[in-house]
């Protein structure tokens, strides 16, 4: 799916679909930009960066936030096809994320290594799910400069991911069937 058309549909899905749920409370912290509202994302590969607010103070989604993050988690390896995020993913990115910049000290930024994949392009890659949460908008690999993974990890599974496998070099975290975890 080209940008126009993932846009514009994305748009439509919005304004229908996704209801105003309350974000966790979490923290207050004293970095802007840094909450549980909003997400600074580093795409690896491409050197492309994000800081999106996707939800008000008060917990609703913003539809110009949810949009930029599911065009930021596009798979870019695959002619920038996109699909709607699940909003959930994006909920519990914000709490690790929240919780990994307490932990250094310092606004940390998630590095995604894999979003949403295209069904073809989810089987070129060895050892990948044949029914993978990425390829439904519910999964990201990510990790962070200031944690290692085992950190990352335990940040994941206390933010409530359905799903967290550690690997050697990321973390997966996704929103899929809950109690699946791999690698700890």
């Amino acid at each position: 799916m080209r940008r126009r058309a993932f846009l514009g549909g994305l748009a439509a899905a919005l304004t229908s679909a996704v209801p105003a749920l309350a974000a966790p409370t979490l923290y207050r912290t004293q970095w802007g930009g840094i909450a549980q509202t909003h997400l600074w994302l580093k795409l690896a590969g491409i050197g492309e960066e994000a800081h999106v607010r996707f939800r008000t103070d008060d917990g609703r989604l913003l539809e110009d936030g949810v949009r930029r993050l599911s065009w930021t988690f596009r798979d870019w390896r695959d002619h920038d096809a996109a699909v709607w995020i699940d909003y959930r993913l994006f909920d519990v990115l914000a709490f690790i994320q929240t919780a990994a910049s307490l932990e250094a000290g310092a606004p940390a930024p998630l590095v995604v290594n894999s979003a949403y994949r295209t069904p073809r392009r989810n089987r070129t890659i060895e050892g990948a799910a044949r029914h993978s949460q990425h390829i439904v908008g519910r999964a990201a690999d990510l990790a962070t400069p200031d944690l290692d993974v085992a950190e990352l990890a335990r940040l994941a599974d206390n933010a409530g991911a359905a799903g967290v496998g550690r690997y050697r070099r990321f973390v997966h975290v996704d929103v899929g069937r809950e109690g699946r975890r791999w690698g700890f």
